[in-house]
Parts: structure tokens; C-alpha cells; sequence
């Protein structure tokens, strides 16, 4: 389970995130975009320090000092679900005219993306596992040729708009298009983790933390039944331990719990696995698989709101570090999975490869942190 996030979101949100994800995750390649377009071959760094939906301005380094340029978009952003693209375009962009070899971050995610596709499914079963959480199964359609990348798959449950019942899409959604839908016609939703799929009946479950009418997808799983449609966009994965692992390190929320215990389920018996799992209460404890050389360390938030503690990185670092080939996966709050991170990455000194935590979903406190790091 993710980002619990409606389509439509504050145009100002959007520019701070691409402003973000371009000094951080994709650091990268806005050194390429400001080297090529900017026309500064020479620079060593570049930095957003203003951006809005016709473009960014960039401060470029190079020997001779620092630079302030404007790189407009090819095209401006309409809309605020196109800024992103329209920041992706530069780099595809500045690739074209720069005639250099080679591939930054955000190329191969639009690589990725590009190769993503949305398949049309319906409900055929809801379980409650306990009041707070659903298993959601989703059978036939497109699921027919449907196949999990790994255990931590997730995949974005797109959704008829609020007041409807069928969806307003079908299987050439993208998107590139929701800016130019009507309001009342773009799909919600929210990414999600698969929980398990079994191939022989081509059944997908997908557990649902229920918390009211607080976000689209909560609001719908509340009330789903047997036949409603659902399309989803995906797969993903995340989950990419080096062979040379050892051990496994797992940090998690409610929201990372489901592919937590898939990923367990996916190691050989014995597999050395420490598991943080941070739970609103113990009695709303997610079921997780017990197994030898399996150790489960449980974090009651006691009455506390989600994503406000500090408890799964208090208990990360009060525990013996990880070994030197463990592999850190987890999945919770942004904010609290990335001082998680910080400690494994600076502190233990993990590199990239060993580390993958991933913000699943954003409290509302923390919506100027955006985006984050990889490498915090």
C-alpha cells in the first residue's frame, strides 16, 4: 500500500515536487539539462531555485563561478498533473541535442514508464481482516495476462471518480492525459502493494488500511463490493537485493506491511530477517509469516496519529546496525522512512545498492518535504 493521493493536486505542490526530485533523485539529469540547455558544458553542479509551469530556473557551477539561466519547457504546463512530464521533457530534450552516450536517472524511469500499462479488473471478493483493514481480491480482464515483478509488486488502483460507479478510463489510459480530462471525469486512487497473486486462479489481493473517507481509495474500499471495476496501473517493483545478500533488514508501517510479509515468504527457510513493524495498536498487528531465523519487532504508536512518531527509526538505530551485505527494504511515511534511511546510508555507510526505503505515503504536515534523497 502507498501514497493515499487523488489525481488532482495543488499546482504549487506539484512545482515543489519536481523542484525536489530534480536536486535530489534526479540530480543527475538536471546536470545535463543545465550543461546542454543551459549552455554551460563545463558545470559540475546544477540547482533549482525557482521553478513555475513554464520552467525552472537552474544555478549552474562551473570554473568560472556560479550562473543563474531560465530553461523553459518545450511546452508550458497547462495543468498541474503535466508539470512533471513537462520537466521530463527537458531531459529527453537535452539528451537529443547533447549527442552524448549514456543515461541519467530520469531517463531510465521514463524508460520504465513507458512500458507500463493499465489493466481493467473487477472485484470479485472483500475480507476484513480486522475492522481497520481490508483484503480487496481483484479477478479477470486484464489480470488474465498479469504477471508480479517481485515480492514488494505495486501497482496504482485507478478508480471511478467520486459520485460514479463505472470508470472513465480504459486500457489506453496514460498519464499524459489527465490534465486534459474534465475534472469531474479523472479517475483517484493511490499506489498500492500486491499482498499475493496466485496464478492459478489469476486472483490479485491487495489490502486496504480503512481510515474513512480521509483519501479516495480508503473512501472506496469502504464500500466495495463483488463486481465493481477497477483498473490498474502497473506493475512496479522496488525490491532488488544484491546476490551477495546475507540478511534483510525490514522497516515498515501498515502501509509496507503487505509487501513485507510477501518478501518473506519469497527467502529460503533460515534467512536471517529483522522486521520493524510500527502498528496504530498491537491489536491491529498485520499477520506476518513466522518462520526460523524470522524476528518481528512490534511498534505501538499507542493513541499516536500516523506518521508523527519517531519509533521506527528509534528502534533501527537502538538495535544492532545492519552487517555489512544486509539489504535494507522498507516502506512507511515519507518523512520517517528517510531518517531511516539517513542512518543506514551515513551512519552505517550502506551504499545505494543495499538500501531501498521508500516514502509510501506523506503526512500533511510534511508536504514541503516533497521529495527526498535517495541518497539522505
Amino acid at each position: 500500500m502507498h501514497d493515499e493521493t487523488a489525481t488532482a493536486t495543488d499546482p504549487d505542490e506539484q512545482v515543489l515536487a519536481v523542484v525536489g526530485a530534480l536536486n535530489g533523485v534526479y540530480a543527475d539529469s538536471l546536470l545535463l539539462v543545465g550543461r546542454i540547455l543551459g549552455d554551460r558544458r563545463d558545470a559540475t553542479s546544477a540547482t533549482v531555485v525557482g521553478a513555475d509551469l513554464a520552467g525552472i530556473d537552474v544555478r549552474l557551477t562551473d570554473p568560472d563561478g556560479d550562473h543563474d539561466v531560465r530553461i523553459d519547457f518545450p511546452e508550458p504546463a497547462t495543468a498541474e498533473s503535466q508539470v512533471v512530464d513537462a520537466a521530463m521533457a527537458l531531459v529527453v530534450t537535452a539528451r537529443e541535442r547533447s549527442g552524448e552516450p549514456g543515461t541519467t536517472s530520469a531517463e531510465r524511469v521514463i524508460a520504465e514508464m513507458g512500458g507500463i500499462r493499465t489493466m481493467l479488473t473487477r472485484v470479485v471478493r472483500v475480507v476484513d481482516e480486522h475492522p481497520h483493514l481490508r483484503r480487496i481480491t481483484f479477478r479477470g480482464g486484464d489480470l488474465d495476462t498479469f504477471a508480479p515483478l517481485g515480492p514488494d509488486t505495486f501497482l496504482y488502483v485507478l478508480l471511478p471518480p467520486p459520485g460514479r460507479t463505472e470508470l472513465t478510463i480504459d486500457q489506453g489510459f496514460s498519464w499524459e492525459s489527465v490534465g486534459d480530462m474534465p475534472q469531474d471525469e479523472r479517475p483517484v486512487g493511490a499506489y498500492y502493494s500486491m499482498r499475493e497473486w496466485r496464478p492459478d486462479t489469476k486472483e490479485l489481493d491487495v489490502l486496504f488500511v480503512l481510515h474513512g473517507d480521509e483519501g479516495p481509495a480508503s473512501a472506496w474500499a469502504q464500500r466495495a463490493a463483488p463486481g465493481d471495476p477497477v483498473a490498474l496501473w502497473g506493475p512496479r517493483t522496488a525490491y532488488a537485493p544484491p546476490p551477495t545478500t546475507t540478511e534483510y533488514l525490514l522497516v515498515a508501517d501498515e502501509t509496507g506491511l503487505p509487501a513485507t510479509a510477501a518478501i518473506i515468504e519469497s527467502l529460503p527457510l533460515g534467512t536471517p530477517v529483522r522486521v520493524f513493524a510500527e502498528v496504530a495498536s498491537m491489536d491491529q498487528r498485520q499477520a506476518l509469516p513466522e518462520r526460523d531465523g524470522v524476528e518481528v519487532t512490534w511498534l505501538d504508536r499507542a493513541g499516536a496519529e500516523p506518521g508523527t512518531t519517531s519509533l521506527l527509526d528509534d528502534a533501527v538505530r537502538a538495535a544492532a546496525p545492519p552487517a555489512p551485505t544486509a539489504y535494507v527494504w522498507g516502506g512507511a511515511e515519507s518523512r520517517c522512512i528517510t531518517a531511516v534511511r539517513r542512518y543506514v546510508r551515513r551512519e552505517v555507510g550502506l551504499p545505494r545498492e543495499q538500501v531501498s526505503l521508500t516514502g509510501y505515503w506523506r503526512h500533511r504536515d510534511h508536504e514541503d518535504d516533497a521529495y527526498f534523497d535517495e541518497d539522505a
